[in-house]
């Protein structure tokens, strides 16, 4: 009986421990096939170290076939000669030490040559070929970011640009930047954010480019009619919330022109906090980004628990959190007719005449079926609202300005400055998020800076 009893017991360890094994190889193919690519371009990877001296590394261009980084007559590896332009595309290009996660780093297995098949590989060997890597095209145009970089004005922030039909980055800046030819502060353990890629890894709250999705979940919801009165603030369950301005009675359309905060906070109370939280999903917050070729911060929409608490949401002005390019990826589905492109930094990869990749666009979402409403509505912002410093002559831009307050210590507040938007034009479809820290007004500062960006794409021919 002991013996029968003991063998049920190792019958069920074993099928346990079977189960396990199973599941844990299963685990490893999903972590491998999703998490592969990160894990072998990481700086800590020591064979991409030592490749460093043993392979004639690729070079890197923007899409104009300008060099970024790239081997010399004399083989020595050198970054574009103009320091401005360096620094503009520094957080892109990324430096020989992979302290910062740029193309260096991210697309390391063609820059080496790893991306070629092993035949072609032991061919080289057999030969006594020296290894070459794969040069790497990027979706940028240099001279497209230095533009924004001085766009900025000095002030820490980012500026993206995007093709929203196809998700090319056309331009990513980060500031503060850092000159990837003098690493010597940063190899010494100094420096402060200068490394960080705000463009893909700040996290700000969005502020009234919130009101977008709130307006979004107006629409789908039904409620696009919904009207009520600006008196200058508004109190719910006792808390007030103030306006800009004193807007008086007030629909969706001039409450995004104007950007009503007392409209927005009452929407939110009429809509209910699920439907707003819907609506932010809809558009990818909370969702994890994991694309092939670019690392970005997830963006976060927290729960409201309350009607303050969504008001405040509503308005982008609770718990909310995005990236720059995020918000450039929000305002660009948009102005696609609500089809989201995943963002694209590899152009194309060539191993000597032969082209080995090539851009090919990709959906990620569909958050909105018929966007023309809330595009209407962006345009009048520029036309006659918020975002009038971001207007171009015989152009028609669309946009949404933003000034989100933050609480920087001491009972000191201040704010950043906002602004997304896009041109109008099948022709040139150009998406811009904006954003400058404590620079205070968005419609002021960022719409202004927005307007520098389109207008130098626009005389670039994009």
């Amino acid at each position: 009986m002991k013996k029968n009893v003991l063998r049920r017991n190792i019958s069920a360890l074993l099928v346990v421990f079977i189960v396990m094994f199973v599941g844990l190889i299963v685990y490893l193919g999903y972590a491998v096939s999703t998490y592969g690519e990160r894990w072998f371009a990481t700086v800590y990877n020591p064979r991409i170290q030592n490749m460093k001296t043993t392979i004639d590394v690729g070079d890197i261009l923007d899409r104009t076939g300008l060099k970024l980084y790239y081997t010399d007559k004399d083989g020595e590896r050198k970054y574009v000669d103009d320091e401005d332009m360096r620094v503009s595309v520094a957080h892109v290009v990324g430096d020989e030490y992979g302290l910062s996660y740029g193309a260096q780093t991210m697309y390391a297995k063609y820059l080496y040559g790893l991306d070629k098949g092993t035949i072609t590989r032991i061919e080289d060997l057999l030969s006594g070929a020296e290894r070459t890597g794969s040069d790497v095209k990027l979706t940028i145009d240099a001279a497209l970011c230095q533009t924004a970089m001085d766009a900025l004005g000095g002030s820490d922030g980012a500026v993206v640009v995007m093709n929203y039909e196809t998700g090319e980055i056309l331009a990513s800046v980060s500031s503060p930047s850092f000159d990837p030819t003098d690493m010597s502060l940063f190899l010494d353990g100094g420096g402060d954010s200068e490394l960080v890629n705000r463009a893909f890894s700040g996290l700000y709250p969005p502020g009234s480019t919130f009101k977008l999705i709130t307006a979004a979940a107006l629409i789908e919801n039904g409620l696009e009619d919904f009207e009520t009165t600006c008196s200058g603030s508004t109190v719910i369950n006792g808390e007030t919330i103030a306006c800009t301005g004193e807007h008086g009675d007030i629909g969706l359309k001039s409450a995004i022109e104007h950007s009503c905060n007392v409209y927005f906070a009452e929407a939110a109370e009429a809509l209910g906090t699920h439907a707003i939280k819907a609506e932010a999903d809809a558009f990818l917050f909370n969702t994890a980004f994991l694309f092939d070729d670019i690392i970005m911060e997830d963006s976060v929409y927290e729960s409201a628990n309350n009607d303050v608490d969504a008001a405040w949401a509503a308005i982008g002005q609770y718990h909310d959190l995005i990236t720059p390019l995020h918000a450039c990826m929000i305002v660009a589905c948009i102005a696609n007719d609500g089809v989201m492109m995943e963002p694209k930094l590899l152009h194309r990869v060539l191993d000597g005449g032969d082209e080995t990749y090539t851009l090919e666009p990709d959906v990620i979402a569909t958050p909105m079926d018929d966007t023309d409403a809330l595009k209407e509505m962006m345009i009048s912002v520029v036309e006659s609202g918020t975002g009038t410093a971001a207007q171009i002559s015989g152009v028609t831009v669309g946009g949404k300005t933003g000034t989100a307050e933050i609480d920087t210590g001491d009972d000191n507040e201040t704010a950043h400055a906002w602004f997304v938007g896009f041109i109008d034009d099948a022709a040139h479809p150009l998406a811009i998020a904006v954003i400058m820290e404590e620079a205070g007004s968005g419609g002021k500062n960022a719409a202004p800076a927005a307007k520098k960006v389109l207008a130098k794409a626009l005389d670039l021919g994009y």
